[in-house]
């Protein structure tokens, strides 16, 4: 949907970050169902007595109303309401760091203004998980597994090879290790190999959180991942590797 069409927007969104402008006004990255990811100028917020004040916070869901500006990335915002506040995450500070990930995540993928609805309700079905105590790392990891497979950028895992085999995160596959041409490619274990298969074969986070990861395979996972990620996305991701050392604690 273009923002031309509608200079007054009506949406729901997530709240990302936010920034400092001034001692009492914020730019808010927000994460919406209909346009992807925007970001408002919220004048005075900070102000003791402004109707904002409250109103929005991080990893808030909330009813949005701003004006968009079609040739700027900055719109202004005219109306804010918090739809969940998730306030476990004010207290957990195991799923604060989950929820962190997640935020850090959505915001270094997703380019303003590209439409993304499944990920905008896989992102807020990770975030009321983890809001309500299910701090498993498999969570993380299918939700990460979703959003690469959304964008059309999740390894290719459907061929089988004799064990043992690598992951070489240039080509996205499992590959023999005699044929494995990258030295710096590392060893993927079958239970792994697994895991990641059933991640993206999961269409609910339900699914996920049943399962009960050891902690060597949540690290093999993550270096996996981490590979291909900074390969095909040229994105580190160290609010991941941080959540995952709060959550095996």
């Amino acid at each position: 949907m273009s923002l031309l069409a509608a200079p007054i927007v009506k949406d729901e969104a997530l709240v990302l970050r936010w920034f400092p402008v001034t001692d009492s006004s914020r730019v808010v990255v927000w994460f919406t169902t209909k346009y992807g990811r925007i970001s408002t100028l919220i004048k005075g917020s900070q102000r003791p007595k402004s109707w904002l004040l409250g109103q929005y916070d991080l990893f808030y869901t909330c009813e949005l109303l701003f004006y968009a500006r079609s040739n700027e990335d900055l719109h202004m915002i005219r109306e804010c309401y918090p739809i969940n506040r998730r306030p476990a995450f004010r207290n957990n500070w195991r799923a604060c760091a989950g929820a962190s990930f997640v935020s850090d995540l959505l915001y270094r993928i997703s380019p303003p203004m590209a439409v993304a609805n499944e990920l905008y309700t896989f992102a807020t079905q990770t975030l009321d998980h983890l809001e309500a105590g299910n701090i498993n790392p498999a969570l993380l990891f299918w939700f990460e597994l979703k959003v690469l497979d959304d964008l059309g950028l999740a390894p290719d895992l459907s061929q089988d090879f004799p064990h043992p085999f690598v992951f070489d995160y240039r080509s996205g596959r499992p590959l023999p290790t005699d044929q494995n041409i990258h030295p710096e490619s590392l060893p993927l274990s079958r239970g792994c190999l697994s895991l990641l298969r059933n991640f993206l074969e999961m269409d609910s986070p339900e699914q996920a959180i049943r399962l009960r990861l050891q902690t060597d395979q949540i690290r093999e996972i993550s270096r996996h991942l981490d590979r291909f990620s900074e390969w095909h996305l040229d994105l580190r991701l160290p609010s991941r590797a941080k959540a995952l050392e709060l959550m095996i604690r």
